[in-house]
């Protein structure tokens, strides 16, 4: 119908097959089933049947097995962003519908959450497994987080009708189902369980001491940097007290910048865009606010923004995973940023990061998160910092006429005055060099 909106997610069941296996929520809910995600709705389960001969877009797999994983693991897919680093045991059960085992071939499927949208990443397989599939998609999908939620349901309304139907007695799924339900209408346990999922922790297996300190923390800082914390909590060896460690730190900072006209362009940070499309549109409205809508971003230019002297000295603090700034904490209003690099270009990057910080943030926050957690904020802060200082389109046209081998990178990096890691992961991520660039 003309002005529908398609989801962007469907967990769809084509038919269901006969078995005589003899446990009966398997045998009943087996069925042949697709995955299918983005505007185009692309089949994520299109195998190479080895033994049949065939290539096909669907997978025989039961479906009350998907369907708990989904109920079961639903905070944490909602919610907690990609692992940093290599991914535990732990993470890849509760993201990875490859864990699923039973000896079926599951697809090499994982789920992770930014907050606004769940990324969908599936690896082509270089040959069959023992089912003889060979998965073939090879590709990253971000689908709206209301699409993963409303998919979720119209999947399990099917398969526990199904079940209801053919396996009257067994109540498992039901119970997982009003269990969530219970959690997500109570306005209490529902924020309590997104503030466990967010730091990797299934809702229920908190001390009471640590969902104090979580609900304290947000009191004193408000929800926005309270979330972007928490996803980087993992990395913390002290627990929250570490937290409360970085934002005294923040708040102590003898490094000083001006960030008042930021708020003034929190309007450019909203949207219903992807996170990272958001960060680049307000890269472009502070460039026209600070009267430089093309070229390099000058030393000159970045101080009077700021209102510093560059290079600042560099702070004592070394939690690689949380830094950032502490709004109003300093005389006149202004922001005290601690300062986690010692050169130049890493410092104008980070300092870009902690403008789009401020401009994204309520304008009574003083917390500025700056981490290395994959969330929708800091995304929208690495693009932000990466427009803001190095134009996509101008970066294009400069690596268009000096390349883009190592002297044309340093040229690159000279020119915009970032690092020649920004340049390359700019490129790649651009699809103008291979990933493999990357890791040379």
């Amino acid at each position: 119908m003309e002005g529908t909106v398609v989801s962007q997610l469907v967990f769809k069941v084509v038919g269901y097959l006969s078995s005589t296996v003899s446990d009966p929520l398997e045998r009943e809910t087996l069925a042949s089933m697709q995955i299918n995600a983005g505007p185009q709705r692309i089949a994520l389960t299109e195998v190479e049947d080895i033994l049949a001969h065939t290539v096909r877009t669907h997978i025989n797999v039961p479906t009350y097995e998907v369907a708990r994983w989904l109920l079961a693991n639903w905070w944490r897919l909602r919610w907690e962003p990609q692992s940093k680093g290599s991914p535990s045991h732990d993470w890849m059960l509760r993201h990875s519908m490859a864990e699923l085992g039973g000896g079926y071939a599951w697809p090499p499927l994982v789920l992770s959450s930014d907050g606004e949208f769940i990324q969908i990443r599936v690896e082509s397989e270089d040959k069959a497994d023992v089912s003889a599939i060979r998965y073939l998609r090879d590709l990253t999908i971000d689908v709206p987080a209301s699409d993963f939620e409303e998919a979720v349901e119209r999947f399990v309304d099917e398969v526990e009708a199904r079940i209801s139907a053919l396996v009257p007695g067994c109540r498992e799924l039901s119970d997982l189902r009003q269990e969530l339900r219970d959690e997500r209408s109570d306005p209490e346990l529902a924020a309590a369980s997104k503030l466990q999922a967010l730091a990797g922790i299934d809702p229920g297996e908190v001390s009471a001491d640590w969902l104090r300190d979580a609900k304290d923390l947000e009191a004193r800082i408000g929800s926005v940097a309270t979330e972007e914390i928490l996803a980087v909590s993992p990395a913390f060896r002290g627990g929250l007290a570490d937290a409360f460690s970085a934002i005294w730190a923040m708040r102590d900072s003898e490094a000083h910048v001006q960030l008042g006209w930021a708020s003034s362009l929190s309007r450019f940070a909203q949207g219903p865009d992807l996170p990272w499309v958001r960060g680049a549109k307000l890269a472009h409205e502070v460039r026209r606010h600070l009267g430089v809508p093309s070229g390099p971003i000058s030393r000159d230019t970045l101080e009077q923004a700021l209102g510093v002297s560059l290079p600042l000295p560099k702070s004592a603090w070394t939690m690689r995973s949380l830094a950032g700034g502490y709004r109003n904490g300093a005389q006149d209003g202004r922001t005290a940023v601690l300062v986690t690099k010692p050169h130049e270009a890493g410092q104008r990057f980070y300092l870009a990061r902690v403008i789009a910080a401020a401009c994204a943030s309520p304008s009574d926050a003083h917390v500025l998160a700056v981490s290395d957690a994959h969330t929708a904020f800091q995304k929208l802060e690495r693009s932000f910092a990466q427009e803001f200082l190095c134009p996509w389109s101008e970066l294009d046209h400069f690596t268009d006429e000096r390349g883009t081998d190592e002297d044309g990178i340093a040229e690159a990096a000279e020119h915009f005055a970032v690092s020649e890691y920004l340049i390359t992961t700019t490129l790649v991520n651009k699809g103008k060099l291979p990933r493999e660039r990357l890791l040379a």
